[in-house]
């Protein structure tokens, strides 16, 4: 299944929604504007075209309409179709990419008090296939509901439904059987979170999972971003940051809890990745919420 990339700040925008029941002579008229139009079939069968490319859809397909792009009916739906609907604003998509290419255990960089504006994060929406509708309609009919009385105690509740409605047809494009690249990244990370306060040994870990380090750490890369020490230093840093906060700990007992045999690694390694010593770090943190 192909996926629409999608930047998620700002957040996508709900214009409306629809719930419909289309006989058997009815066809899309042609259109062309700058919304997302998201159609999902619950019974019956649907055509639609854009930019020239046709799709036939049946019960639990979606198809998603992109912004700028003329589409039509290429024919009569056929038959009794009922169908769910609905348009939000957002920027065009960054780029379609399979699902299966997607590395859908990337990991983003975390904001911080300092920062003016959200990190940069990503989000994917199935372009067209078929899903299961059984966690998404249900949203569909509530947001339905809201959206026939909008209120001001009632347009909050409205986005944030579809945000969930977001969340849940991205969760419904992850393959549901992982590639294996993915699959060996997952067995990498588990082992590391393991061992994360252990010496960190690529031998130990190529014994363990019975692959080759170098393979390991390429699956490592292609799925989350960092190699598997990058991933350990990681787990370890944040961790660290936790306890400069919520514990009265020195720098000493910390990096001696996180598994560190010399505190001055630490405070080297955290300053690289945070750009600020634990102390300073723990300093700026202090009465922030």
């Amino acid at each position: 299944m192909d996926c629409l990339e999608l930047p998620i700040h700002p957040l996508p925008q709900l214009i409306t929604v629809g719930h419909s029941f289309w006989s058997a002579d009815m066809q899309h008229f042609e259109r062309n504007f700058d919304v997302y139009d998201v159609l999902l079939i619950k019974q019956g069968r649907f055509f639609m075209t854009e930019n020239d490319k046709p799709y036939e859809l049946e019960a639990g397909d979606i198809l998603v309409l992109e912004p700028g792009k003329t589409h039509w009916g290429q024919r009569p739906c056929g038959e009794s179709t009922e169908l769910y609907w609905f348009h939000f604003l957002h920027d065009k998509p960054l780029r379609t990419v399979p699902a299966e290419d997607i590395s859908w255990k990337y990991i983003f960089k975390q904001g911080t008090d300092h920062d003016l504006r959200p990190t940069e994060q990503l989000m994917y929406v199935p372009k067209y296939g078929r899903i299961d509708l059984g966690p998404i309609l249900p949203i569909l009919d509530d947001m339905y509901r809201l959206h026939n009385v909008m209120s001001v105690d009632s347009a909050l509740e409205l986005q944030s439904l579809f945000t969930i409605l977001l969340s849940r047809l991205q969760a419904a494009a992850m393959p549901r059987t992982p590639v294996r690249s993915r699959a060996i990244a997952d067995l990498t990370t588990d082992y590391i979170r393991r061992h994360r306060y252990e010496p960190f040994k690529a031998d130990q870990m190529e014994k363990e999972l019975s692959f080759r380090f170098d393979y390991l750490a390429r699956c490592m890369k292609q799925h989350t971003g960092m190699s598997p020490l990058q991933f350990a230093h990681h787990l370890r840093i944040n961790e660290g940051k936790e306890l400069l906060v919520n514990s009265t700990a020195n720098v000493q007992q910390i990096a001696e809890q996180l598994g560190f045999e010399n505190a001055n690694y630490f405070i080297r390694l955290f300053r690289q990745t945070t750009g600020t010593t634990p102390l300073q770090y723990r300093k700026s943190r202090t009465g922030f919420v």
